[in-house]
């Protein structure tokens, strides 16, 4: 009790720390308020480029999608492996073109001879009030998170970039330091932009990990994952545009107990756009997926998702891409008490509103078919999902700040034993969580930020229900 007294007196300790360093540093942001640059959103400041020598020669970085949005909690809880769908390639969890690249971080950028560098460092104080997501017995917290990243990207001809980046996340638990771990995640990354109207994007996402313990699993699990993928798109008769998507998403787990849980994913993508107006494009679009268990072949399965939608341009003040389809999924095994055909409609949607030069709005939704790997016969369940967000550049303070909410609903397709009731039941999970935070640069290389999360999960399947409280007090660098 002592000790966990000891870890709230220091959050409040930081927490009053970083409303001081706030204040201070918005008291010093308006002395010089008419010397002060014209405010810009933190995803423009994430843009730039600063480099102190000959400014009047810096290389802007090419452009590419938003790979970080500062200051934004993640609605999935920490450590787990609860990414929907691939995490990287234009395949990703709910359509996100962010998520080719997610260690882009450093803000301000170096050149080393023809090579821009971008080094980057975070530090958060993370108090949670329930670290093992338990419906009772909760226990809490205080998380000590390293975030330290890199990234070197080389320009080629103007119109071709090779990129590589690290980013670690490293979670030391004050009381329960058998909870901490060190992850790892590396990126590799190269775009061929041909004149001929033909652009190549390859790379390869690693992790290294650990999947925290919880309810589902009862221990810690370290984890490898590979996400190699490849994007091929040609433009041609000024209105039309195909491209072809590849990713091969492989999961792999330390301990030979959890071997069953592992797969290789194949995806397979090809999209048709017609853009009939000068920033809105329709599309047609086709996946397929192919999913092997190596240690657990009941799981072995295949699906097709034709899709069709519509996708604004991104300068446009409405951005993103919404469409709609219907999945097809087949196990290659007949297995009693699963649904071996879970057929379902499908939607994507990703946007971006830009209300004024300092407020945005973000919506994702999204509803398809995933797979648990944790239950057994790897049942399948119907995924729907919705997150917002509201953004706005506080020009008066220069700080930034948002507010976000999300809620997903898992209802599961086949029974599943519940020990609590003896029976067998269909399982459904409610997944609310909201949030905000507000960040301010302290100094070109310094960032102050604050957030709080509240999560919540309902759920008809014993000991699976549970809420938590977060909150981030933290430091971001970029030097």
């Amino acid at each position: 009790m002592e000790n966990r007294r000891g870890s709230l007196a220091g959050l409040g300790g930081l927490v009053t720390l970083m409303f001081m360093v706030l204040l201070i540093g918005t008291a010093f942001g308006q002395e010089k308020e008419k010397a002060a640059t014209p405010p810009s959103t933190a995803a423009e400041e994430a843009e730039k480029v600063a480099l102190p020598e000959e400014e009047e020669e810096k290389p802007p970085l090419l452009p590419e999608e938003p790979g970080y949005f500062p200051g934004l909690l993640p609605p999935s809880p920490y450590g787990t492996l609860s990414e929907v769908g691939p995490i990287t390639g234009v395949m990703a969890p709910y359509g996100y073109p962010a998520a080719y690249d997610t260690l882009l971080r450093g803000w301000k950028a170096h050149r080393l001879g023809p090579v821009i560098v971008a080094p980057y460092f975070e530090y958060d104080g993370i108090y949670r009030s329930n670290i093992y997501q338990t419906s009772n017995n909760k226990q809490s917290d205080f998380v000590n998170c390293l975030n330290p990243g890199i990234r070197f990207e080389l320009p080629i001809l103007s119109r071709h970039k090779v990129s590589v980046g690290y980013l670690g996340n490293y979670y030391i638990y004050s009381e329960n330091s058998d909870q901490s771990h060190y992850d790892h995640n590396v990126n590799a990354d190269a775009v061929v932009n041909f004149r001929n109207n033909l652009s190549l994007r390859f790379g390869n996402t690693y992790r290294s990990a650990t999947e925290e313990r919880n309810v589902s699993t009862s221990r810690k699990r370290n984890y490898d994952r590979i996400n190699p993928y490849f994007t091929g798109t040609y433009a041609f008769a000024d209105k039309w545009k195909f491209q072809g998507s590849y990713e091969y998403d492989c999961l792999d787990f330390a301990d030979i107990q959890d071997r069953r849980n592992e797969y290789r994913e194949h995806i397979g993508g090809m999209t048709l756009y017609y853009k009939f107006w000068p920033k809105t494009a329709a599309l047609v679009q086709y996946i397929i997926t192919s999913r092997e268990y190596p240690y657990e072949p009941r799981g072995d399965n295949m699906s097709h998702t034709p899709l069709l939608g519509l996708t604004w341009d991104p300068t446009a003040k409405l951005s993103g891409t919404v469409k709609f389809g219907y999945t097809m999924k087949k196990f290659d095994q007949d297995v009693v008490g699963r649904d071996d055909s879970p057929d379902s409609w499908a939607m994507s949607l990703q946007t971006l509103y830009r209300y004024s030069r300092f407020t945005t709005f973000t919506l994702t939704g999204q509803h398809s078919i995933q797979e648990d790997i944790d239950l057994g016969n790897n049942n399948a369940y119907r995924n729907t999902g919705i997150y917002a967000s509201w953004n706005h550049d506080w020009h008066f303070i220069r700080a930034a700040v948002y507010l976000a909410f999300a809620y997903t609903r898992n209802d599961y397709l086949g029974t599943i034993f519940d020990t609590g009731t003896g029976q067998f039941i269909n399982r459904l999970d409610d997944i609310f969580s909201f949030g905000g935070g507000i960040s301010r640069p302290i100094t070109s290389w310094l960032r102050a930020r604050l957030d709080y999360q509240y999560i919540d999960r309902s759920s008809n399947l014993s000991n699976y229900t549970y809420n938590e409280h977060r909150m981030l007090v933290g430091l971001q660098s970029s030097f």
